[in-house]
């Protein structure tokens, strides 16, 4: 098992690391889509408030995405995985995976609403936004 990584996009070095931080902090939005189970969700910035200048994107991690406040979706799947739950929801014409408690009590076509903890911004090219 390494202790660094490092990421090529078309046999170019982009970004190394340990793999927490290149996790953590993605240089890009190619970066962010290598690593992680389920994918970074990458939606347009504009979805929701706060969106830095230049941001066209908003990556948002499934464990980086707080329910309860935000943006109104449905539910649209939930997958129970033992000791965690991934809740699959419609906002608009975007589909987002987040992460749920395992005893929720949400299902298929249930309101909920969202909102970003932690967003990750993009500018147009997908590099990252500080």
């Amino acid at each position: 098992m390494a202790t660094h990584v490092g990421v090529l996009d078309e046999g170019r070095l982009v970004q190394s690391g340990t793999p927490r931080e290149i996790y953590e902090n993605p240089v890009s939005l190619y970066v962010a889509g290598r690593l992680g189970q389920p994918r970074i969700n990458a939606l347009p910035a504009d979805l929701f408030p706060g969106a830095p200048s230049g941001a066209q994107t908003i990556g948002l991690r499934p464990e980086h995405i707080a329910q309860g406040d935000g943006q109104p979706c449905t539910v649209t799947r939930i997958e129970h995985l033992g000791d965690h739950t991934r809740l699959h929801l419609r906002l608009g014409e975007h589909d987002i995976v987040t992460l749920t408690e395992p005893h929720s009590g949400l299902k298929a076509g249930d309101p909920i609403a969202i909102a970003p903890r932690n967003p990750l911004w993009f500018d147009a090219s997908g590099a990252r936004i500080p």
